[in-house]
Formats: structure tokens, C-alpha cells, sequence
């Protein structure tokens, strides 16, 4: 990581340098608690038989035996801190508009290059910050501190592993989280404009980050999920775009039960999920595991990291908050924000479209949510192209931001 710490001559606000460490006593409990934890017992719908003949009825038994036993005898926790720590961290503290001052947690990569452009990239659920540190790995093989062309942030957003949980005396929405990390990047680090990026809940805080603030000069997503726009008929929509309309349908109507219990019982969700670390992985496994591209799955190793940041610093449950938003909002609202006439973005505005996307966007809707200069189709990928294919990920951002940046 040497060359790449210098924080930007535009900084100002208060960051200090840090690094992930997890005490010891800690990963001691949380083996114990691991061993400890029983596996639930046989049913119909949790044999792997059922997704062979194509039932979508969540993990299956065997795959959570598989992976407690893993988790037992072959992960190193110590090993995934020391990669995270390869890039550099930081913590700022960011003070909001009615004086509450907050603790972000920040991964990045900072450029000597005058030219540099400042982009943030957001991750979405269940992921953390490390759902983007390949492409950060990939641009420290690519470029040197002289020489690479960006800043890239990945910051915790208030409620993630290591930033600050929200007030516990009002709500916490989207906009909460888009106005905190505009003031990191505008404020604290004093870009006077920069781009944003994000995927999942990341690509709605960055759709509100894009329409509310002038500073941010261009916007990329990979996830643009919105309702079908009234306006819109199947004749305008490629055969892949149809079965990407029908597959999102499809996870409407059987894959959002995760999200209406995140949204409606978080309480009892969090404190269920609080209790046991094995039923934290099968919870957050799950998703890895069945919205990935299955020819690009997720290793378990990322899956049991994620899980384990969640458990040591005792976040999921505020990692919830914006489901409350998306299930008790109404139907206008619905859409991870990307389908609201008051959010359409001005700057320009680039989409990554993946084939395995849970609700993929047609282009031509996307078009209507904002000002679509640039747009890739790829035949390979899901939810996460940031784990899934980060090279392809990373060549986008490059070309959108190459195209659209002045």
C-alpha cells in the first residue's frame, strides 16, 4: 500500500489512520459459539434435491453442514484481516447538520496526480466495503501513486462494520446516508467534485448523492432496479432484456421475503440473527449464494468474512434500516429509489448491465431515470460484479468515467 495513503492536499476534515484487529478473546468466542450451534434438522424443503429440481426454498442443509465444518477447521480469520488491511483505512468524523457528529469508516487508494478523479463506490446488502476491495487490488497492480487516475473510496456507510451506528432517538433513511458520505467526500476530504458508484442499497444512496448534490459530476450503477415505467411496452425491449424483466418478476414474487421481514420485523430479525453466529450464516449465506451468477459464485471464504465482520462489530441489524424504507414506504417508493421522478439525475449517468442482476433494468427504462450516457450490456455476472468480476467491473468504471468526465 506504500504511496497510496497520502490523503488528498483538498483534505481538511479530521481522519485518522486504521486497521481491522479483532482481539483475540474474541475470535475465541466466536469459534466456541460456532461449534456450539446446531445444525437444523432434515426437512423436505432443505434437501439439495430440492434445488436440483429447481425449488428456490432457501439454504439447504447440506451446504450449512459443509460450511460450519469449514468454518470449524479451515478459516483463518487472521488471514482475512490481513487482507483487508492490505489497502489503507481510515476513520473521519463527520459532523451532520443538527450537531451529531458520526464515525465513518473509509477504504482507499489516494492518487499523487493532480488530475486524479475522486469516485466513491457504495456497497448494498449483505455486503461491507469489501465487497469492492478487488478492484482496489487490481488498480494497485495496474498503476502506480504517480501515475493512477482516480481516488477511490469505499466507505462504511453510518450503521456498517466500523462506522458509527445510527441515533437511536429518530429514524435513519437513504437520504440520512447519502448527506453523511457527501459531506466525506465534499467536506472532510474537500472535493470540489467527484463521481459515485454503488450497487444494491449503494446505487440508491449514489441515485440520491447524484440528484441532490451539484458537486458530484457523474453517476454508475449496476443495479437500477425500478418499476416498470407506465409508459413502457415489450416492444421496445430486446429478447435479453425480456428475460430479465421475467426473471425480476420472478424474485418479486419469491425472493423479496427476506427483504418485507428486514422491512417490517427488524427488531425480531435482529435479534434473532444476534443470538447465533451459524444462523447469521445462513441468513447472509444464502444471499451470496443464490444471487451471484452461478458461473461466477462467491467463495465461502468472502461469505465467511462478511458474516464475521457483522458478528464482531454487532451492525446487521442496522444494516436493515433502509429495508423499512423500501417495504413500509408504499408503492411509489418502491424500487430502491431509481423509479422517482424527484430523483432523476442531471449528471451524467452510466449502467453496467449484468444478466443475473435479481431485477435487471432494461435500457431503455433506465433511460427515464436519468441522463444515460453510457451503457454496457455483459453476458456473465449477477448482483456482485465487484466480487464476481471485478476486472470487468473496473473496466467500465474506467471507460464511463473516461467517456463522461471533464
Amino acid at each position: 500500500m506504500a504511496g497510496y495513503n497520502t490523503l488528498p492536499t483538498t483534505a481538511t476534515g479530521k481522519i485518522e489512520p486504521f486497521e481491522i484487529h479483532i482481539e483475540e478473546q474474541e475470535l475465541q468466542d466466536l469459534k466456541t459459539l460456532v461449534r456450539l450451534s446446531p445444525i437444523v434438522q432434515d426437512t423436505y424443503e432443505n434437501q439439495k434435491e430440492r434445488v436440483a429440481e429447481g425449488h428456490t426454498f432457501g439454504i439447504t442443509r447440506e451446504w450449512l453442514i459443509e460450511a460450519k465444518k469449514y468454518w470449524e477447521t479451515d478459516f483463518d480469520w487472521r488471514t482475512q484481516e490481513a487482507n483487508l488491511n492490505s489497502s489503507p483505512h481510515y476513520k473521519a468524523s463527520i459532523t451532520d447538520e443538527d450537531g451529531r457528529t458520526y464515525t465513518i469508516h473509509f477504504c482507499a487508494l489516494f492518487s499523487r496526480s493532480p488530475t486524479a478523479i475522486p469516485l466513491a463506490r457504495l456497497s448494498g446488502w449483505p455486503c461491507t466495503f469489501a465487497e469492492s476491495l478487488p478492484l482496489l487490488t487490481l488498480l494497485q497492480q495496474k498503476y502506480t501513486p504517480e501515475t493512477l487516475p482516480y481516488h477511490i473510496i469505499l466507505p462504511s456507510q453510518v450503521g456498517w462494520a466500523f462506522s458509527s451506528p445510527p441515533p437511536l432517538d429518530k429514524d435513519w433513511t437513504y437520504a440520512d446516508s447519502a448527506r453523511i458520505l457527501h459531506k466525506l467526500m465534499a467536506t472532510t476530504l474537500g472535493f470540489e467534485k467527484y463521481a459515485v458508484s454503488g450497487g444494491d442499497i449503494g446505487a440508491g444512496i449514489g441515485r440520491i448523492m447524484a440528484s441532490s448534490y451539484p458537486e458530484i459530476r457523474a453517476f454508475h450503477t449496476n443495479h437500477n432496479q425500478m418499476p416498470r415505467p407506465d409508459s413502457a411496452t415489450d416492444d421496445e425491449l430486446e429478447e435479453f432484456e425480456k428475460e430479465g424483466v421475467r426473471r425480476g418478476d420472478e424474485f418479486l414474487s419469491t425472493g423479496t421475503a427476506y427483504g418485507r421481514m428486514a422491512g417490517t420485523r427488524p427488531g425480531t430479525l435482529g435479534a434473532v440473527l444476534a443470538s447465533s453466529p451459524v444462523a447469521l450464516l445462513a441468513w447472509v449465506g444464502e444471499k451470496y449464494l443464490s444471487w451471484a451468477d452461478q458461473r461466477t459464485p462467491i467463495p465461502l471464504p468472502h461469505i465467511l468474512e462478511a458474516v464475521c465482520m457483522y458478528w464482531f462489530t454487532g451492525c446487521l441489524a442496522t444494516t436493515f434500516y433502509p429495508y423499512r424504507e423500501d417495504f413500509l414506504a408504499g408503492p411509489g417508493k418502491k424500487g430502491y429509489l431509481h423509479g422517482q421522478e424527484e430523483l432523476y439525475v442531471e449528471c451524467p449517468m452510466g449502467y453496467s448491465y449484468f444478466p443475473r442482476e435479481l431485477i435487471a433494468c432494461p435500457r431503455s427504462w433506465a433511460e427515464r431515470s436519468g441522463k444515460l450516457r453510457w451503457y454496457r450490456r455483459h453476458e456473465v455476472g449477477g448482483h456482485f460484479p465487484a466480487l464476481e468480476r471485478s476486472d470487468v467491473l473496473l473496466e467500465d468504471l474506467e471507460d464511463f468515467l473516461g467517456e463522461v468526465w471533464t
